[in-house]
């Protein structure tokens, strides 16, 4: 099966998003005998400074943008608003490896602003490929931020209906989709975890406190953590926090404001996150929003328990209340303290670290992408 996916990222960095695109290439690659081509359509050309990620090296990737830089892609957006067309984004860039896309058997595309772009490509040469949207957080991002949902909306609505089919890693984007098009044909995969064979990590009978990801506080909101910290500091509590990003300084500024910095170990970006962490009381995401947080599952995968927003999308659909677990309402900071203060006096209790660990088989890695496989086979196979 050859494939061609096409993204908005840059595969420069290892996030989320590359951390599973990895481990699923990896697989189709060499267990179901797929062939993959990558291409790289950011924004702009100026994000493509960063050299390719090793891991991605292997595989056919090409990484161009039809702008130099933001003002350019800016003025181009404006322009096109203006004019009320549609916007296609990087449909030149597109159009240069129209031979690796048409010479797919399938096209998948994992940036909503991305699709309408590849659809009107391929109508323009009367070409019929099977198209799927696979979103990975791109689509609650772009929706949930004030500003880009003001440009980008109308266009993101009328992509949706455009895909032959969409693979879904959530419930919340599952039922998204189905809003907006109640004829889209949707296959629920979820993320793959990689396989883990090493210890648990015990419960600490101290308040130790863990956050893993990004330093990005737009999506991640990592100051409503600090500042939830902050209001329970009669209570003894540490945080660690594993990760860098371009709020790194302002975070640290702002625990300093709120006199929590003693508090805080700032251990910065580990490709193994976990590695001389041999106990913790539970992992904190506080995002805006997510895709599938991965973050999650790793947590309950070594036995760590988690305290999540109750984002869109992804956390309900791994959160088992009470077992590896609890959600508190999105940007509630009083339902956030609620929580952890309960989990600090014991009024609230998790699972064993083997039944966290149990909790996130759902998952594994083989069950996922011989799901992502059929999916795919049925697609190509289906005259939908």
């Amino acid at each position: 099966m050859k494939i061609t996916l096409i993204s908005n990222n840059t595969f420069s960095i290892y996030g989320g998003y590359e951390r599973v695109l990895e481990i699923v290439l990896n697989v189709l690659t060499k267990k179901f005998d797929c062939n993959f081509s990558l291409i790289s359509a950011p924004h702009y050309q100026c994000l493509l400074d960063g050299p390719i990620y090793d891991d991605f090296k292997t595989y056919n990737i090409s990484r161009e943008s039809d702008y130099k830089d933001k003002t350019q892609y800016c003025f181009y957006i404006v322009k096109k608003k203006l004019f009320g067309k549609k916007l296609l984004i990087n449909y030149f860039t597109l159009e240069k490896h129209i031979y690796s896309i048409t010479n797919s058997d399938i096209i998948i595309v994992t940036d909503p602003l991305l699709i309408s772009t590849v659809y009107f490509l391929l109508k323009n040469r009367n070409v019929n490929k099977k198209i799927i949207y696979w979103d990975h957080g791109s689509l609650m991002g772009y929706l949930n931020n004030y500003f880009t949902r003001i440009i980008y909306k109308n266009e993101i609505l009328e992509s949706l209906v455009l895909p032959d089919a969409h693979l879904t890693i959530s419930s919340d984007i599952s039922n998204f989709i189905k809003y907006i098009n109640p004829e889209a044909k949707i296959f629920m995969v979820y993320n793959p975890l990689q396989n883990y064979e090493g210890q648990l990590i015990m419960r600490s009978k101290s308040n130790i406190f863990l956050y893993i990801g990004r330093l990005s506080d737009n999506q991640k909101n990592i100051s409503f953590l600090l500042k939830g910290l902050a209001l329970i500091k009669n209570k003894q509590w540490k945080l660690i926090i594993v990760g860098t990003g371009k709020d790194e300084k302002m975070l640290q500024k702002l625990a300093h404001k709120l006199d929590i910095s003693d508090r805080i170990e700032w251990l910065g970006f580990r490709k193994d996150p976990y590695k001389n962490i041999n106990e913790v009381t539970a992992l904190m995401l506080t995002s805006r929003w997510e895709g599938f947080p991965m973050v999650l599952v790793e947590a309950n995968q070594r036995g760590v328990p988690v305290i999540s927003s109750d984002c869109k999308s992804g956390p309900k659909d791994i959160v088992i209340p009470g077992v590896n677990g609890y959600l508190f309402k999105e940007g509630d900071i009083n339902d956030f303290i609620k929580v952890v203060n309960d989990i600090i006096e014991g009024k609230l209790q998790f699972s064993s670290p083997e039944e966290i660990s149990k909790s996130s088989k759902r998952f594994d890695s083989d069950l996922v992408i011989s799901n992502i496989y059929n999916s795919l086979k049925k697609i190509l196979e289906e005259d939908f």
